[in-house]
């Protein structure tokens, strides 16, 4: 899921997992490309196991 706030400025991509489907978060990826979000400024956060 992601979420972000009407100005686009900020984005967050949530899972209930840890661990997130590469294929999915792929195909979330160039969703959110094609509606104009900038995902160079996206930051990864590593979760633990």
């Amino acid at each position: 899921m992601a979420v972000s706030e009407p100005k686009r400025e900020y984005l967050w991509i949530l899972s209930r997992s840890p661990k997130v489907d590469p294929v999915a978060y792929e195909a979330l990826l160039a969703r959110l490309s094609r509606q104009g979000f900038d995902l160079q400024r996206l930051e990864k956060t590593l979760q633990p196991d």
